[in-house]
């Protein structure tokens, strides 16, 4: 076209008389160069907006690589269609899910799941496990779900798997506990297997250590491992800086009148399924900032002169327990007592004692849907065994402690003896550690 516009004035030129070449003509001509030239800048800036385009990114595509897919429905980019796609719609799901979130590398009815039934393998790189229904990693909330092993209810994590003796029992790693606790190093997390059998003797933990004592085997009939203390004047079990989870155990018989069956000097300690009780020196003290959980546990027991709990500075979370105390022969034998900036929260549970004091003087203390002697009274042919601190419900005690405890969304599914608790959220339920 430009050099039809340079041939034009030529031929003007040369042929000056001819009609057709008038100077309307001309002026024809030359309208229709200046549209061509237009037609032809444009032509050039829409070219250029297009490379600008392109540049940019804008491909006029959804996608182009996985991380552009919101969508969990469609969370892969098939680059072949530049769009999303269910990962079961691309040639290799898991690959494609991993190349998309390598924190969700499995491909489970067209979405990107983190884990499945069959392999947790990032559940458990993160000492997590697997909600099989979600497809996420999600904290543990019971032992059972982290294998041999045990789960740290204060963090959500399982301890590791490779960290677990046993004591007692047919092939035993160890046959005292104490040697248990010390073949862990200061800091480190472990879980010990507690055999059934008797156990005598006297355990510090402390050092920033993490450590679990489980009952072998749990169950109706089962028999409990039972540590007891016949002679000395320390605790069966002491915390000083540490963490300790206990499940399943008998921590009872102390025969020294000075000390408790377990003292918490600062650090925590969480109790289920337990029984501490028929100690001289009383159930469990916590002292120095301590926090204790409870659960499905007896505490206290038919003891003189004695506090079943104590808490000094300390707080208490306690659920579904059964706190229990004896006689005043000379000074005071409550279920709760607290002292310093103590709090305790307390629910399901049930707690009496003989002493004709108030059974809690904690003025920090909570309780809801449990039942105390201020509110029902107390009869010892309410438990199959108060003096031996045997807490289980005659029939009599069903007929007392039926209905006062609400269950909730996350409390304990069975009872200390694994029978089954309700699963409906604001179900009424037995009071304390036994719904028979």
């Amino acid at each position: 076209m430009r050099k039809a516009s340079l041939i034009l004035p030529l031929a003007l030129a040369a042929c000056p008389t001819d009609p057709a070449l008038t100077p309307e003509a001309g002026s024809l001509s030359t309208t229709s160069e200046l549209e061509t030239t237009s037609t032809d800048t444009g032509s050039a800036e829409t070219t250029t907006d297009e490379t600008a385009a392109t540049s940019s990114g804008d491909t006029g595509l959804e996608c182009t690589q996985s991380n552009e897919c919101k969508d969990e429905t469609r969370p892969v980019c098939d680059p072949a269609m530049g769009t999303c796609v269910a990962c079961d719609a691309v040639e290799i799901p898991d690959q494609a899910c991993a190349e998309a979130n390598v924190e969700h590398p499995l491909c489970v009815d067209g979405r990107c799941v983190q884990c499945t039934a069959e392999d947790a393998t990032v559940c458990d790189a993160q000492s997590l496990v697997c909600d099989a229904q979600s497809g996420e990693c999600v904290p543990c909330t019971e032992h059972e779900q982290c294998g041999e092993a045990a789960c740290n209810f204060y963090t959500g994590a399982c301890l590791p798997g490779d960290a677990v003796v046993h004591v007692g029992g047919a092939t035993p790693d160890f046959v005292a506990i104490n040697a248990a606790v010390i073949s862990f190093p200061s800091g480190t997390e472990g879980t010990i297997i507690v055999h059934p059998g008797d156990y005598n003797e006297s355990v510090t933990v402390s050092d920033g250590r993490t450590l679990a004592f489980l009952a072998a085997e749990l169950g109706p009939g089962v028999e409990q491992p039972r540590w007891v203390r016949s002679s000395g004047t320390s605790p069966q079990l002491t915390v000083v800086d540490a963490t300790v989870l206990v499940d399943g155990l008998e921590i009872m018989g102390n025969a020294s009148t000075a000390p408790p069956g377990v003292q918490l000097d600062g650090g925590w300690a969480w109790v289920d399924r337990s029984r501490i009780v028929q100690n001289n020196g009383g159930g469990i003290l916590a002292q120095n900032g301590a926090t204790l959980t409870l659960r499905n546990s007896f505490v206290g027991g038919y003891v003189a002169d004695v506090d079943a709990i104590a808490l000094n500075g300390s707080s208490l979370d306690m659920l579904y327990t059964t706190v229990a105390a004896g006689v005043p022969l000379v000074t005071n034998a409550r279920a709760l007592f607290c002292e310093g900036a103590a709090t305790a929260s307390i629910r399901n549970s049930i707690l009496l004692s003989v002493d004709t004091v108030p059974e809690v003087e904690c003025t920090g203390a909570t309780l809801n849907s449990s039942a105390t002697e201020a509110g029902v009274g107390f009869m010892a042919s309410w438990f199959a065994g108060y003096g031996v601190g045997d807490f289980h419900l005659t029939a009599a005690g069903q007929a007392v402690f039926a209905d006062i405890a609400q269950w909730q969304l996350g409390d304990p599914p069975t009872d200390i003896d694994g029978d089954t608790r309700p699963s409906t959220d604001g179900s009424t339920d037995y009071a304390g550690a036994d719904a028979p």
